[in-house]
């Protein structure tokens, strides 16, 4: 007696456990009838076969390759099993790897209990196949083409819905409770209020959904939605029928135009802060952010402001004029390391790791890595299409496979020529005299990775050889330490590593600086 599992599942929710029930028990009558002992069963719930995402059928899988004593995987159909031809002869294929035979209790399948062909099974076992994959495609179809007829006619097809509606019959409709909510919000935000102040107000009020205070990332959903104006972006096409609209349009651009600008967070209006993204707080360990304000008598000012400080109300670190810590950080770093001795130290650097990266050829790896998994995925469909398995789908499959494999072809050839162009140390050194000086965001991207701050002095942290290797620990690194009394500028280590020329940043102010040494 043959030993066997049972392989079951069911698609959706509106179905339950008795479909896997009926699955079951036509298996094991079909099993007594055949001299078959069922001795495991993988059961899947609400999973579509579309797909062989599916945890039992990737555990029976697995456990095929293992040395486990049954030798027959026993479905009610085929399409139990999968209703992706390729998916189905890719999985056929890996159980008859490990000697495992596929048999269906109800369908004529390619292969007998016992190992032999059948001959007219292939043929049926294909059409049960096709049928499957066909049945499953014009299903998805017709539920796609049912939801356009629904929302041409205005009608929501379910889902979660948005802050500011409700759905009452079938019709999205607004809640004015929550609508004065989300008008309050865009109305503030477009009159220049910062988003954590008019949630701090909101929450203070106890405005928020589902009795909890809104998350941030709530907040910006809210400014960011369309549907807010009417128009309901989904994936069959643009819809402004579902949802009234809330916003004017006029506000919801406006809104729209200062997210934009404030998206990076290294503009504030039309003004570039350069150190975002670079500065931390050397007393809470917290971002120092760009910051504006507006005095009484109408002067704006720009200046960095620790978060600790400005959200979290635990810090005590001074704010910092704009200008005077962006030409502090820019006067230093052309100093130390724009000296014709200091370029030679840092290009000898560059083009030790340009040389160490030629050799590694990883990005050429990681392509040729890519094009094996594509080709064995060409070898899969030719030996489903050799079983017999030719459709649509399989064809289709076949040519964007060829089509990614030749793609990816040209990259690597590409990524080849590339190698071959060496770059040149004198190509290194005008770029560092010159290029990058010309542009303060360029030379702060390139040359700094993080600046300290405290409030009598600053750390800067330099990259010179390695930027991808910016967070090794400072104990890893050559530390330069440079105090500062006027004019005069003691170093604590040799100076043949590295020179600075004398800069006067006032009685009692210091700063160190961290060179990364590869």
């Amino acid at each position: 007696m043959k030993l066997a599992v049972v392989y079951a599942r069911y698609s959706s929710e509106k179905q339950n456990d008795q479909s896997i029930e009926g699955q079951l028990d036509v298996c094991q009558k079909y099993a007594a009838q055949n001299g078959l002992e069922i001795v495991d069963t993988y059961i899947d719930r609400a999973m579509s076969g579309t797909n062989d995402n599916r945890p039992a059928f990737q555990q029976m899988l697995a456990d095929c390759a293992k040395p486990v004593p049954w030798d027959i995987i026993l479905v009610y159909a085929i399409d139990r099993f999968g209703r992706n031809s390729i998916e189905i002869a890719v999985n056929k294929q890996k159980i008859k790897k490990s000697h495992k035979t596929l048999i269906s209790a109800t369908q004529r399948t390619s292969e007998n209990i016992d190992g032999t062909k059948n001959l007219d099974g292939i043929l049926l076992e294909n059409m049960y196949i096709g049928l499957a994959e066909y049945y499953s495609a014009e299903l998805s179809q017709k539920v796609r083409r049912g939801f356009h007829e629904n929302r041409k006619k205005g009608l929501f097809c379910g889902g979660s819905i948005i802050f500011g509606y409700r759905v009452v019959n079938k019709r999205v409709e607004i809640n004015e409770d929550e609508a004065n909510i989300v008008r309050y919000i865009f109305d503030q935000y477009a009159h220049g209020r910062q988003a954590k102040n008019i949630l701090n107000e909101l929450t203070a009020q106890g405005i928020g959904r589902r009795n909890k205070p809104f998350p941030i990332n709530t907040f910006y959903s809210i400014l960011h939605n369309p549907k807010y104006i009417g128009v309901a972006n989904l994936s069959d096409g643009a819809y402004t029928n579902i949802y009234p609209p809330i916003i004017p349009k006029e506000l919801f651009e406006k809104v729209q135009m200062i997210l934009e600008k404030n998206k990076r967070g290294s503009r504030s209006k039309d003004t570039d802060y350069l150190l975002t993204r670079k500065c931390i707080c050397g007393y809470c360990g917290r971002n120092i952010h760009a910051e504006t304000g507006t005095a009484r008598d109408g002067t704006v000012r720009h200046y960095y402001k620790c978060d600790g400080r400005k959200n979290h109300h635990d810090c005590q670190k001074s704010v910092v004029r704009k200008d005077d810590l962006e030409q502090l950080v820019l006067q230093i770093t052309r100093d130390i390391i724009g000296t014709s001795e200091n370029i030679e130290l840092i290009a000898d650097g560059v083009m030790e790791i340009h040389e160490k990266r030629l050799h590694d050829h990883s990005v050429l790896n990681l392509l040729l890595a890519e094009r094996d998994k594509l080709q064995k995925v060409v070898d899969n469909i030719m030996k489903a299409i050799e079983q017999g398995i030719l459709t649509p789908t399989t064809k289709a499959r076949m040519e964007q496979t060829e089509q990614q494999l030749s793609d990816i072809n040209v990259q690597i050839n590409a990524e080849q020529c590339k190698l071959q162009s060496q770059l040149k140390r004198e190509q290194v050194i005008e770029y560092l005299k010159h290029t990058v000086w010309q542009k303060p965001q360029l030379m702060i991207y390139t040359l700094i990775q993080k600046i300290v701050l405290y409030d009598d002095k600053i750390e800067i942290y330099y990259n010179y050889a390695d930027p991808m290797k910016a967070d090794a620990s400072p104990a890893d690194e050559h530390r330069l330490f440079f105090s500062i009394n006027g004019s005069s500028l003691l170093c604590s280590v040799s100076p043949n590593k590295l020179k600075a020329n004398p800069f006067p940043l006032g009685d009692g102010f210091a700063f160190i600086v961290w060179i990364k040494h590869n």
